[in-house]
Order: C-alpha cells, then sequence, then structure tokens
C-alpha cells in the first residue's frame, strides 16, 4: 500500500541563476505581496505592487505602461481612478494625481535597475465598464449594475502582453520577467469558473513563455494545488495559502532561481533575522545582555562579510546593551 500522501515533481531550474546583486519588482496578486515580504525580509533590493494590487493581466499589463495623467473620477468626496486600486485613493485630486506619480516613477526607478520582474495573475475574469467598454482594475465601490462581467480570452492576454513586452524591451532591455500563477482561488466567482479562468491564464503564460526568452513560468499554483493537495496548508477561509505553505513555495523558488552561495547566505540571514526578532521577558538579565551583545557582534561579522545593510539593526542592538 503506498503511503505517501502527497504529489511531488521536479521544476526546472532556471538557467540564469539569481543573486544577492539583483533587483526584485513584484506587480500583480496578493500574492505577489507574499513573495515580496520574503525578498524583503531577506533584505533584497525589492518592491512590491507600487501601484497597488492587480489580479487580471490586462490591468497588470497597463501598470508597467501607465498612461498618464489617468481618467480620475470623483464621488464621495474621494478622487479615483478605475485603473488603479483604491489604496491610492485621495480627497483632493492634486494629490491624487502626485501620488500616483511618484509611485510610477518609483517603479520604473526599480525596473530601470535592469533586474527580475515578477508577475502573478490572479484571474482571468474582468468587469468592464458598460460605458466605454474599459476594463477595471478596481470596481471602487461602484454599484454592480455599471459593469459587464466576461473572462478574458488567451488571444486578448498574449496580445495585451505583446504591447507591454515592446514597452519594456524599449525601455528595460535587460529586465529578466518570471510569471507566476496565484495559487488563491476565486471562489467567488465559481469552482468551475475559477477553474476555467486559472486554465485560461496558464494557456497565456505558456504562449508568451514560449514566444519570449526573457520570460520564464514557476508553478506556485501547481505546488499548491497538487504537491499541498491538503486544507491544512490553507488560512481559515480554505482559500488562501497559510504560512506554511507561503514558506515551502518560497524554497522551490529559491532552488528554481538562486545560486547555491546566494541559498547558503538566505539562510544565515535567515537566523540573524529570527534572532533580532526575539523579545526577552528580562531585557537586563545578565543572560540576554549576553545574548545581544553575541548577536551584535555576529550581525556586525555579518554585515561586513556579507555586504548586506544591518545598520539600523545594529544601531538598535548597540542602544539596547547597558
Amino acid at each position: 500500500m503506498k503511503t505517501d500522501f502527497r504529489t511531488t515533481f521536479s521544476i526546472p531550474e532556471h538557467q540564469n541563476k539569481l543573486n544577492r546583486d539583483n533587483s526584485f519588482t513584484l506587480i500583480g496578486s496578493c500574492f505577489s505581496e507574499n513573495i515580496g515580504k520574503k525578498l524583503s525580509s531577506l533584505k533584497f533590493d525589492s518592491i512590491s505592487n507600487p501601484l497597488g494590487i492587480s489580479y487580471n493581466p490586462i490591468s497588470i499589463h497597463q501598470l508597467l505602461q501607465l498612461e498618464t495623467p489617468l481618467s480620475v473620477e470623483h464621488r464621495d468626496d474621494v478622487f479615483f481612478s478605475y485603473q488603479l486600486h483604491s489604496e491610492l485613493n485621495q480627497l483632493n485630486e492634486e494629490a491624487f494625481h502626485a501620488s500616483v506619480q511618484r509611485q510610477f516613477q518609483l517603479q520604473n526607478q526599480q525596473l530601470a535597475k535592469q533586474g527580475t520582474l515578477i508577475i502573478t495573475y490572479g484571474t482571468a475574469w474582468v468587469y468592464e465598464l458598460k460605458e466605454g467598454e474599459t476594463i477595471v482594475n478596481n470596481c471602487q465601490k461602484t454599484p454592480s449594475n455599471q459593469f459587464n462581467k466576461r473572462m478574458l480570452s488567451v488571444e486578448e492576454i498574449v496580445s495585451s502582453w505583446e504591447r507591454a513586452q515592446s514597452f519594456l524591451q524599449r525601455e528595460f532591455p535587460e529586465l529578466n520577467i518570471v510569471f507566476t500563477l496565484s495559487p488563491v482561488r476565486h471562489l467567488k466567482d465559481g469552482v468551475r469558473e475559477n477553474q476555467l479562468s486559472k486554465s485560461v491564464l496558464t494557456i497565456a503564460i505558456e504562449q508568451i513563455s514560449a514566444q519570449y526568452e526573457n520570460c520564464s513560468y514557476f508553478p506556485s499554483y501547481e505546488i499548491m494545488m497538487d504537491d499541498l493537495r491538503d486544507y491544512r496548508f490553507y488560512e481559515a477561509d480554505l482559500i488562501h495559502p497559510n504560512q506554511i505553505a507561503i514558506d515551502y513555495i518560497w524554497k522551490s523558488f529559491e532552488l528554481c532561481y538562486f545560486s547555491e552561495n546566494t541559498r547558503l547566505i538566505n539562510q544565515e540571514l535567515s537566523k540573524i533575522t529570527a534572532s533580532l526578532q526575539h523579545k526577552a521577558f528580562q531585557a537586563q538579565s545578565e543572560k540576554h545582555q549576553h545574548f545581544l551583545k553575541q548577536l551584535l557582534q555576529k550581525t556586525v561579522q555579518f554585515q561586513a562579510q556579507k555586504g548586506i545593510d544591518f545598520q539600523s539593526e545594529i544601531e538598535d542592538l548597540q542602544a539596547q546593551i547597558k
């Protein structure tokens, strides 16, 4: 009788391995936020969704080549754009434009470092304003009767990406692009509808990756659906991956894209970070003070050897030592 209750599969290692010098820009669904937090905690040069979370491919592509000035709406004292997430909304129109421009510049500055762009598609379902047939990024609490809901086709997604690819190739020719499919299921659309959506996105990514040499695919969705096929890897809502799943997928991402030396540095750095987060019941005790002194020495040495900035943490440790 077979006792292995998991379906593991191998992920081909990426040919061009990444290291500590690589920068990252993450755009897309909330799964980009999870991977972004991992990169940030390991002190990689990274930013996540500077223009807000986005779920559908068309809106994600538009954020990469944002055309300004935006079409701005005003309702209930709030200025907003259907192209952007509601977190960028402002009570003042001038402040709205300034905030959007600042975030777009931040995104372009990061992309200009010619590192890695990670794009996470969430759903192929989109909402179109009936007036103008414009696909929106966020419905901005507008009544549903003002929208048509439909599923994007593979052809629409690939065609939209061709325009985005042309822009990125012109502006950031050395950019490495990783596509991934969010393991979060959009069950509000329906179980079958979610699966159809993920299938459309999978085929679109496959065509894009086959067409462009600088594009590759990381199977976060397949890891969650097949390797981690158990509800113990989900949050209480049974939709979002829990921290155990996120950590597991991150480890797979490391093996696929990072060099061995970078993974070893990540391990050391994780241990130091965990120690820095330790909270003592008796901060002034001799035992804890000894722990702080050892940690300070280790952190200073690690910063000097690896060139990773721990200066603020070092100053904080020095302030705690009596």
